[in-house]
């Protein structure tokens, strides 16, 4: 009879720039995130403006009709220069029912890996996870937060409410990564 209740870490979500310069791991080991073989999820944050710019990626795999009760999401993230200690990037879940790119996305939300502008409160919309606080470092690594998706697909919108742009040459853009991790509950 199970006497222990333990969670489990499930296949990560790697959200990063797979398309131009992100390979399978970050350029330095002890910036990685990444626990096994994760499903690459493409998320371009090159040059993301400081002071509210923002992006959001494709949508995610399917995390299934069954998923984990709960994600937990951390970044990995690469400034042009080190931003000013207290302030955040900030992330949330545009959460949709529906595997296809352009149906049943919230706040404008396109489905594909694209420029995200929050016009009327559109991040509103959206489930948020949380932030990552700021330090005076051009990498900043960290826990951003835990959440419930309430469906199966979803995109990830990040907004940068930090004073300086993210990194903004493509090709030096190998450190940057941000990984959703299922936690799955195990009775032993």
């Amino acid at each position: 009879m199970p006497n222990e209740y333990l969670t489990k870490d499930g296949t990560q979500l790697l959200f990063a720039d797979h398309a131009t310069d992100f390979g399978a791991a970050p350029a330095t080991a002890a910036n990685s995130l990444i626990i096994g073989t994760p499903t690459d999820v493409q998320l371009d944050l090159t040059g993301v403006a400081a002071t509210g710019g923002a992006r959001a990626s494709t949508k995610s795999g399917d995390l299934g009709s069954v998923k984990a009760p709960a994600y937990s999401v951390n970044a990995c993230l690469e400034f042009e220069t080190a931003p000013a200690d207290g302030g955040s990037v900030d992330f949330y879940w545009a959460l949709s029912p529906s595997v296809a790119a352009a149906t049943g996305n919230p706040g404008g939300v396109t489905g594909t890996d694209a420029a995200f502008t929050d016009t009327a409160g559109n991040l509103g919309q959206m489930q948020p996870v949380g932030s990552l606080s700021l330090v005076n470092n051009v990498i900043n690594i960290g826990y951003v937060g835990t959440f419930v998706p309430r469906f199966r697909y979803g995109s990830l919108v990040v907004v940068n409410n930090g004073s300086t742009a993210l990194r903004s040459t493509a090709t030096a853009m190998d450190e940057t990564h941000i990984v959703m991790t299922p936690i799955i509950p195990e009775l032993q």
